[in-house]
């Protein structure tokens, strides 16, 4: 494996984070490098990333736009008459 002039910086910089550490936690630290380069050790259960799990609170819980549209708008705090675009 090539190291190239950058990512050496990068461990320095990461060096000058962590070399303050305690000797315990160095190791520990090592270990969990270690095992994250493993080819057996065991993966973490795949996170969903899909879009829908951005939106949980606009789940469909069966309320029309219309009536989305005309709660939002009786919650406002403001008076002003929204004018069309027509």
């Amino acid at each position: 494996m090539k190291v190239y002039k950058f990512n050496v910086k990068i461990l320095d910089t990461w060096w000058t984070l962590l070399k303050n550490l305690s000797d315990d936690l160095k190791l520990e630290l090592a270990s969990r490098l270690i095992d994250s380069i493993k080819k057996d050790s065991p993966k973490p259960p795949p996170v969903n990333n899909g879009w829908e799990s951005l939106f949980g609170a606009w789940k469909n819980d069966g309320t029309s736009a219309e009536e989305l549209i005309d709660f939002v708008r009786s919650s406002r705090l403001s008076n002003r008459k929204i004018e069309s675009f027509d």
